[in-house]
């Protein structure tokens, strides 16, 4: 009676060992097909360059023209937690073909989901000058 037991609870581990197995394995799949870290399944807080996306995003409509460049540089900073600071500039076509250099600082808070999707973040302070 003993031997019956112990043969159950023994192919009840296997069958537990092969789930597990096969989960890692399928975490591990999705790792190696998404090419970045931010794709998988888990939720990372957004990088530098997402933080500067979101920036252009909010800060697009307030300047005048429609041709803007947005510099490839910037500033990045926290200030506390999921709250980033962007600091950096902008060139617009004037009227008379010249540019004009637009610096702006935005003070956004990141509140979870992609960081692609302007909805998930929250404008809290925006300078341009």
């Amino acid at each position: 009676m003993k031997h019956v037991e112990t043969k159950k609870r023994a192919k009840r581990t296997g069958w537990v060992v092969f789930a597990l197995i096969g989960v890692f394995a399928l975490i591990m799949i999705r790792f190696a097909t998404s090419g970045s870290v931010s794709d998988s399944f888990f939720s990372s807080m957004p990088s530098k360059t997402d933080a500067y996306d979101m920036a252009k995003q909010f800060v697009r409509p307030s300047m005048r023209g429609a041709d803007v460049d947005f510099a490839d540089g910037f500033q990045f900073g926290k200030q506390g937690d999921s709250v980033y600071v962007i600091r950096s500039y902008a060139e617009t076509q004037t009227g008379d073909d010249e540019k004009q250099r637009i610096d702006f600082s935005v003070i956004m808070k990141y509140n979870g989901g992609p960081a692609a999707f302007k909805n998930n973040w929250e404008l809290q302070s925006m300078n341009v000058n």
